[in-house]
């Protein structure tokens, strides 16, 4: 016999409060028979409403002869016939008195479990069983009939592949849809000019959904050979695209953005100094092409890195030469290559940060050495001493790079100078975004330099909401600060 993947039970006997006490104990339940009825005796199961009601089952209580003993439910369901050896069935366990199938979900039992072929009629049976807590109470029993018209359900996988894609034609490693429902996909990302199409399953070229020739409209078609027509869908245009699929109506949609959006929404370095690890680097919230990282490169045999689209060595970001110094900007992007940067011994041991632009066609990588400010200070209405930067509130040291403060905020704003500048044009450590919730735990913060043209406007400072005592820790570093409410 087998067990339930997933069920809606109604627990009809819990609706009012005296009818669910701890031990859940059944009331006198007299000479009531044990029933067993169904919502539909012929179901057409169709994947279109997957989601819908399949089949309902409902039952009488039965009897505990008066015993006040709780009774127990089992529903089994096999094909007409089998009485009941090959059961799939379910425990529903104390004053359950329904149970309700989706159609997806009916689907699955009567094709997976009783082995009936997809797209196939089978007569089926219904039997629930009433067992009481007492002995002395033989255990009850009813059945039902009922028939049900079973269909083959599209992948509940989908992957992108091809020239366009940013996985191109490799199988094992082509880019994953996400679906909304069943039968439904999206994706959104970068596309090349070049072609695309989809297949089910990583690793397998078939089958796979591809272009319909034949209509007039974009729409897709089912391909189970390689003999069959291999056309694809075409991107004139490279861009930010949504891609929508729906494989039950074989409809798709390709709409492209008008709004620039980077290639990829994470990087990672990895190199000798991560000991070939992968350390996720920090998104610009100002430009999102714009990824950074700093750390203290302490010498680990070899000095290399190099930066990853994902956590794997595909598509790369590169230097454009060979065993480049970390001041070479140039970047290309490819998945031929293994072009790394490299660092002498003697340039390590010391604190870096790193800027790399993914910009297509103008990305760079700029690596400086950071000297570490020698101090960071409070400013702002939520802060001891307010808006005087002269009298800016100091954090204390940990070390070179890590600052802490512990003391009460009142609620208002805050953000963090470096050089406490008279004409509030210097350096600054601000929020992602302006009026950024103060909140306890560790997040990105923004180092904005005022003196760099286009940073004279930012000012994204953070919002104290709830007056209190915090401690503040600030790495200068890394950009990140982590914030605990005492």
């Amino acid at each position: 016999m087998k067990k339930i993947y997933s069920i809606l039970l109604v627990l009809a006997g819990c609706l009012a409060f005296s009818a669910c006490s701890d031990n859940l104990m059944e009331l006198n339940k007299g000479e009531e028979e044990l029933a067993l009825t169904v919502s539909a005796t012929n179901v057409a199961l169709n994947e279109n409403n997957a989601a819908g009601d399949g089949i309902t089952f409902n039952w009488t209580t039965g009897t505990n002869k008066g015993t006040n003993a709780a009774i127990s439910y089992t529903l089994e369901i096999d094909k007409a016939g089998n009485n009941f050896t090959k059961a799939y069935y379910v425990d529903l366990g104390q004053q359950v008195y329904s149970l309700k199938y989706t159609v997806e979900d009916l689907n699955e039992i009567i094709t997976k479990e009783l082995g009936v072929d997809y797209n196939k009629s089978a007569d089926l049976e219904a039997r629930i069983t009433a067992t009481v807590a007492d002995a002395n109470v033989e255990v009850q029993t009813a059945k039902t009939s009922f028939a049900a018209t079973t269909y083959k359900p599209v992948s509940s996988t989908l992957y992108l592949i091809g020239s366009a894609t940013p996985n191109g034609f490799n199988a094992d490693n082509a880019a994953a849809m996400q679906r909304t429902t069943n039968g439904i996909f999206t994706w959104s990302g970068n596309l090349n000019k070049g072609t695309f199409k989809f297949i089910t399953t990583l690793g397998s070229f078939i089958p796979s959904y591809n272009r319909d020739a034949a209509s007039s409209d974009l729409k897709l078609i089912y391909r189970s050979s390689f003999d069959n027509p291999d056309e694809q869908f075409s991107i004139d245009e490279a861009g930010y695209y949504t891609i929508k699929v729906n494989l039950l109506n074989l409809s798709i949609s390709v709409v492209k953005s008008a709004t620039a959006v980077p290639p990829y929404s994470k990087i990672w370095f990895v190199g000798s100094f991560s000991s070939w690890n992968f350390t996720e680097m920090t998104q610009d919230p100002a430009n999102p092409f714009i990824f950074r990282y700093g750390a203290v490169f302490n010498w680990n045999d070899g000095g290399e890195f190099k930066f990853a689209t994902a956590q794997g060595w595909n598509n790369m970001y590169h230097p454009t030469t060979a065993n480049a110094p970390y001041t070479w900007t140039a970047v290309k992007l490819d998945d031929t290559g293994d072009n790394k940067w490299s660092m002498t011994q003697s340039q390590c041991g010391k604190a870096y940060k790193i800027a790399l632009d993914i910009t297509p066609g103008k990305e760079s990588m700029v690596m400086t050495e950071f000297t570490p400010y020698a101090g960071i200070y409070m400013v702002g209405d939520a802060t001891p001493n307010g808006w005087s930067i002269d009298n800016a509130t100091a954090m204390t040291a940990v070390d070179a790079y890590t600052f802490t403060w512990t003391g009460n905020l009142t609620a208002g704003d805050i953000k963090f100078t470096c050089d406490k500048q008279g004409d509030w044009m210097g350096a600054w450590f601000m929020a992602t975004a302006d009026g950024k919730a103060l909140t306890d735990g560790t997040e990105n913060i923004t180092f904005v330099d005022k003196h760099i043209a286009g940073n004279g406007d930012i000012d994204r400072k953070w919002k104290v909401s709830t007056a209190g005592k915090y401690t503040i820790l600030l790495n200068q570093l890394t950009e990140k600060m982590t914030v605990t409410k005492n």
